[in-house]
Order: structure tokens, then sequence, then C-alpha cells
């Protein structure tokens, strides 16, 4: 508590430092540039008529001297109060006078006027500059600034439970506290913690996928691994024993129990090579095991009070825990070497979170606050009051959002810059646990009646209840009976549906199938008058070819009778010669007559049958013009076919989930 009592001091000169008021028309100069906010101009006059008299190198109150810009920057007994990275967000004297924190500057009086938080700001933003002459560093990236990752996500599908025992361990009238939620990193899985049981639902139907017996006691955390295929429980018996114990997702099967501690063990985790175990409870040591002998390999003995929260990054490199007087710490995990104690908590840290970059650390503490801290610098980046009478869990999701619960009876999500989205209201009774599904769609979060609401992140209202005590595994099974006799219902109509439609398209395709064998008869016969007007034309062609010689061969022949007629004139005895002369010739000319009329039909019929496969084709294609409608139809019902058919195979498939359910049920009863 010592840290709180040095913060109050170092701070409660700042009501007065700033109650003169400096008016933005005042920070420009003659030529209309923005003017410099220094110490020495600015701020060095209002400390010294305010201030100086208790905060200065004689005299420093809470450890602290405003006389000198130096003595200024270096802070007083609990560190420094503004920093020159231009970040005003993760200013300690930013956070009190704005009120985003404890204990509000100036004590027991108004936030400061607008105009003079205005100043503050631009004095921090502007880079803190000690005179005129001084430069401004370039401004840091907040911390806030996050890009999602999948660091972490399996290559396959994520871990679902497969074989997980649906009997219920303990029945009870009604649940206790909600001791501890975790929600998987890459699946629609759900753990709640229940008395001496933990039960697993899927978050995107409600469905109870299976319980966990947990014999050692109370699960007081739960904590999925980074692949989401193991869940790391801590608890087990008050004053008695405690333990962390590694659960398989799928097959439910407890593959290690580490730890054999002489109390409870309020919160445990994995780091992400799942090599070791760290836990923290009563005993006020953080305890870090081999988690694959179970060797204890250290004890960070630092905190003084019982440890609440611990948690690995998710990188691996440090791990965090927080105490029930405010104490929080962050370790280099590997060595157990102090890397940072984060001061600002004024009362029990319940529970811790990080970004899944690893830069980020979420705190939320019974002060009401939760704090975002830059792991880097070690500074809060964000100081959120939460919940009124105490802030008891955060949880981060993917997206860099924070979901918050509280003792004001209600959950919350809040962006990555730490502004309020959607209020969740569970009840009349303390929130206790709260989670963020892997798709960031859910909220879930339980209170201390034991009541589980898993709310759409989206619409508050729209909300259901899970059970984190089942009814027993009797009632259930009647219960899955009668679901499953009502899901065996709406098979039959969905069958006989699938029939229908399966009519309609076979109905729909008969048309299409007409006409297709309409359309390939005249296109086949398209195709066979185009192959006769190719053959005619190569008929017609090889006759070319012939005619060349023939009409030659006539010409020589016209010539022989004329030179026959001529030696007749001459000679009456060359009669029979003539002649000759002249039945050749004739004899030819009909054989050249009948090769030309044979051209002549060749012809002919090329062009009859190049009209007569234009027309098959023209009438092919018009006919090719009426399908698209046709087969619309077909594509519609064929759509509606394979709707029918996702719906019975649906149907069929919860059918034969539940009813394997039930076998695993009956098997274990």
């Amino acid at each position: 508590m010592r840290h709180y009592q040095t913060l109050s001091l170092v701070f409660a000169f700042v009501g007065s430092v700033f109650s003169s008021v400096l008016v933005a028309e005042d920070q420009k100069s003659p030529e209309g540039e923005v003017k410099k906010v220094t110490y020495e101009d600015d701020v060095k006059p209002i400390l010294r008529q305010h201030c100086l008299n208790c905060h200065h190198q004689g005299d420093k109150k809470g450890g602290l001297a405003l006389d000198t810009f130096t003595a200024l920057m270096e802070g007083g007994g609990s560190g420094e109060i503004v920093y020159d990275d231009g970040d005003a967000e993760a200013s300690r004297m930013w956070q009190l006078v704005n009120h985003d924190d404890t204990p509000v500057m100036p004590p027991e009086k108004d936030k400061l006027p607008a105009e003079q938080l205005a100043v503050i700001r631009a004095w921090i933003e502007g880079g803190v500059l000690e005179n005129s002459g001084s430069k401004a560093k370039a401004k840091k990236k907040n911390a806030l600034a996050f890009t999602s990752s999948a660091g972490g996500k399996p290559e396959g599908p994520a871990a679902m439970p497969e074989t997980i025992p649906q009997s219920v361990p303990v029945v009870t009238e009604r649940a206790a506290a909600i001791t501890a939620l975790a929600a998987s990193p890459w699946a629609p899985l759900i753990a709640i913690a229940g008395q001496k049981q933990i039960v697993m639902y899927h978050t995107d139907t409600n469905e109870l996928l299976g319980i966990l017996p947990y014999p050692d006691g109370i699960a007081q955390s739960l904590r999925f691994s980074r692949d989401g295929s193991y869940l790391i429980v801590g608890g087990g018996e008050h004053s008695f024993k405690g333990t962390a114990v590694i659960f398989n997702v799928k097959t439910g099967e407890r593959v290690a129990e580490i730890g054999d501690e002489l109390d409870t063990v309020f919160d445990a985790d994995v780091n992400d090579k799942m090599n070791r175990v760290a836990m923290g409870g009563p005993l006020k040591m953080l305890r870090i095991f081999d988690a694959t002998d179970g060797e204890k390999l250290f004890d960070i003995k630092k905190h003084t009070d019982w440890i609440y929260s611990v948690a690995y990054s998710p990188d691996g490199v440090l791990i965090a825990s927080g105490d029930r007087s405010g104490g929080l710490c962050v370790w280099e995990a590997e060595t157990g070497r102090l890397y940072l104690d984060l001061v600002g908590h004024k009362d029990a840290v319940r529970s811790l979170s990080w970004r899944d970059d690893s830069n980020v650390l979420a705190s939320a503490s019974l002060d009401g606050s939760v704090k975002l801290w830059d792991v880097n610098s070690g500074n809060v980046v964000k100081s959120i009051d939460a919940h009124g009478g105490g802030a008891t869990a955060v949880s981060f999701d993917h997206q860099g959002r924070v979901a918050t619960a509280g003792k004001d009876d209600r959950a919350k999500l809040w962006d990555p810059s730490g502004n309020l989205i959607k209020e969740f209201r569970a009840g009349s009774e303390d929130v206790l646990e709260v989670v963020i599904t892997h798709d960031g769609k859910r909220v879930i979060y339980g209170d201390w009646n034991g009541d589980v609401l898993t709310a759409n992140a989206e619409n508050p209202d729209e909300k259901q209840n899970l059970a984190a005590n089942p009814p027993p595994i009797e009632a259930r099974i009647e219960s899955v009976k009668t679901t499953l006799a009502s899901v065996q219902q709406e098979l039959q109509p969905a069958k006989a549906a699938w029939d229908a439609a399966q009519a309609a398209v076979a109905a729909a395709q008969k048309p299409v199938d007409e006409l297709n064998a309409q359309i390939a008869a005249l296109q086949k016969q398209s195709a066979d008058a185009d192959a006769a007007a190719k053959a005619n034309d190569a008929k017609r062609a090889a006759i070319d070819g012939e005619l060349g010689p023939l009409t030659a061969t006539s010409r020589e022949l016209q010539d022989a009778l004329i030179v026959a007629q001529v030696n007749l004139k001459k000679d009456a005895n060359l009669l029979d010669q003539m002649a000759v002369a002249e039945e050749a010739l004739a004899k030819h000319l009909l054989a050249l007559a009948g090769k030309r009329r044979e051209r002549i039909g060749a012809v002919a019929a090329v062009g009859q049958q190049q009209q007569l496969a234009a027309a098959k084709k023209a009438e092919a294609d018009k006919l090719a013009a009426t399908l698209p409608p046709l087969q619309q139809k077909v594509a519609e019902a064929t759509a509606a076919a394979n709707q029918a058919k996702a719906a019975h195979d649906a149907i069929a498939a919860r059918v034969n989930a539940i009813q394997d359910k039930m076998n695993r049920m009956l098997a274990e009863k």
C-alpha cells in the first residue's frame, strides 16, 4: 500500500499546478504559427506560484521537486509522472488530472476546466519541451495500435470434444458461484467450472458436449492452451490441496497433474511450448513447474499476499502475476527475474489477460479499474474506470477488444482503445467471470448466483442461459430421447421434399433433353449436307482436271480432220481416212460433252447441299435460342433440390449425432 500513499503525495500538487489558464489563442505567434508550450516559458511560472513552496530541491514532498525541468522529469518516489514520447494517454499526470485514474487531481475537487486540460495535453503531446530551443522527439506509436494475429492457430480443425463423458459427477439443486470460464481460442467451445466438474458447451448451438470430472474440488481457473487442444485447470480444496490439471480437449483424458499445494490454486497457466506450468495461490509464491515430468523448477517469492492471477504471454517470453493487495509483476518466464513491477492498482488484482501480440497486458482490480499496460515501457496506456465496486475479470479477443466483468452486476465490451462498445446486464449479483468466443460474436459471463449467460456481442438483449450444473444423466437421456423423436419426425417430410424437388428437376430436364435431341439431329443433317457439298466440290475439281486434256485432244482431232479434208480434195481415195478422223472427233466430243454435263451437275449439287446445310444450321440455331429459359428452369429446380438435400442431410446428421450422444450416455449410465 506504500506505493499508493506515495502516488497521492506525488500528485497532490497537480490541482494547483495548472490552475492558470493558457488560452488557445495565446499559443499562436504573431505569424499565426503554433507556439511551443514549454517548461521554462509556460509551466515553471505556474509551478513557482502554486507548488514550489513544497516541491523544490530543499523540500521534496513525496520525493518530488518541480523547480527544475530535470527534477520534474525524474519524478517522485513512485517514478516518472510525464514522458517525452508525446503519448498523453500513457502519462500518469494526464490520467490523474483527467480523472481517468485515482487518486483524482486536484483532490476532492472537480476536474480542471476543459481549456486547462487542453493545455496540459498539448504540453505532453508536444514532447514536454524544456524551452523554446528544445525539439520534440518523434511521437511513439501508441501501444493500443494493434494488428490482430493468428498466432497459435492450429493448421487443421481446432480441437472439439469427441469422446468426453456425459455423466454428471455431482448433482445439486442449484449451481454455486461461477469461479472460472474459458473460451477456446479457435473453436466454438466454452468451459464452465462447476462443482467437482467442468462443463463443455458448443457456443454456436449451446449444446452440452461433455462433462469433465474434477474430483479435486472446485476449479478456480480455466485456460485453454494456445492452440486450443488442452484445458488447464487450477483449483483444489481450500486449506487442503491444490493442483493444476491438464485435460485433452478431444478425449477428456487427464494427461497431467502438476503440483501438490497445501491450499487451493487460484490460477494456473501453461506457456506456449506446453513445457512449463505456473500457478499461484494463498501460499503467496508464484511456482513454476516442468509440465513434462511435474518437477518444480523454481519459486518466486516477491508477492506479500495471495496470488489471484497468473498468465503467460502468448509468445511465452513473459509471465504476469497479480495479488490480493494490488501487487502486479511481470517476470522473465525462463529465469523468473523481475521484468516489471507495475504500480497503480489499489486493491486486489483479480484477473489478467494478454493481447495476442504480447505487447499489452490487461489487469482487472477490485479498485474498479481495468488497466492496459504497455509491457515494453511499463506504462499504463489506458486506465478504464470499468466497474463500480470492483472489476473481477478481463479478457482480450483476437481483435484486441476487451471484455470485463464486475461487482456492478454487469459485463462490458470495450474497443481496443478502451472505449465502451456494449454493456451486458446479468442480474442482481456480481458478475465474476467473462470471456469472448473465438469469433468475437458472443460474450459469455457468469455471476455469483451460478448463472451463466451467453449474449450476442452486437445485441446484448439476445442471450441464453448455460447450466454450470447440468441435470442428472437420466433426466438428460429422457430429454435427448424426446429431442431425437422430434428430429426424426422432421426427417420424413424433409425426404419427401427432397424427392419432390428431384422430380421437379427431372420434369424441367425433359423438354431440354428433347430439344437437345432435335438440335443434334438438325446439326447432323447440316453436317452431312456440308460434307456432301464438299464431296461434290471435290468432284467438280477433279472434272476440271480432266477437261483440260480432253479439250486439248479435241483441238488436235479437229486439226487432224481438217488435214484429212484437205487431203481428200487432192486424192479421192482418202475418203476412208477422213471418215476415221470424223468418227474419232465425234466420239471425243461426245465424251467431252459428258464431262461438262457432270461438272454442271456437281456444281449444282454443291449449291444445293450448301443451302441445305445452312438451312439446317439456322433451324438448329433457332431451336438453341429457346434453350436458355428451359435451362434456367432446370438450374432453379436443381438449386431447390440441392437445398432440399442439404436440409435433409442436416436433419439426418442431427439424428445421427443425437443417436450417438444418447448411445454414449446410455453406455455411461
